[in-house]
């Protein structure tokens, strides 16, 4: 189970399959058996992050699970399969440049910024409205990317 806000749709996906869709009415405390403490961490700041008015959601993917939030349930697909693409074309520059890694990417759009971390087993992908300050969301996930 996944802590949610209020009157949000919960998706939670292991190993690829969509295994529970429900609608939450209220919050709920996150099971942390056999969890990640590293996922179960990250989650945790990310929902915080969440609360700010300006961040539209947010996807965090680990090794055999992931964690949707968005305000429209409408483009869960379509903001995966972005936040899939570019974490796959960052990893595909870094290869053709032989460049390290990338631990993070800011792509800016007409209406909608994305943040993309790379923590090692961990994606997170953090939608923004346009003129956010990515800045202070990377301040506010510090303390987990050490």
């Amino acid at each position: 189970m996944v802590k949610k806000r209020d009157i949000n749709e919960t998706i939670t996906i292991e190993e690829g399959a969509v295994i529970e869709i429900q609608e939450v009415q209220e919050v709920l405390n996150p099971t942390v058996e056999n969890e990640d403490p590293d996922y179960a961490n990250l989650l945790s700041a990310i929902q915080e992050i969440r609360k700010r008015t300006d961040v539209v959601g947010y996807i965090l993917k680990g090794d055999s699970k992931a964690t949707v939030d968005l305000n429209d349930s409408a483009k869960i697909i379509e903001f995966a399969m972005l936040s899939s693409q570019t974490f796959e074309a960052a990893k595909t520059i870094a290869s053709t440049f032989r460049i390290s890694d990338t631990e993070n990417i800011l792509i800016e759009g007409k209406n909608l910024n994305m943040l993309c971390l790379n923590l090692g087993p961990n994606n997170i992908s953090i939608f923004m409205e346009k003129g956010t300050d990515h800045r202070g969301i990377l301040r506010a996930l510090a303390p987990q990317l050490e």
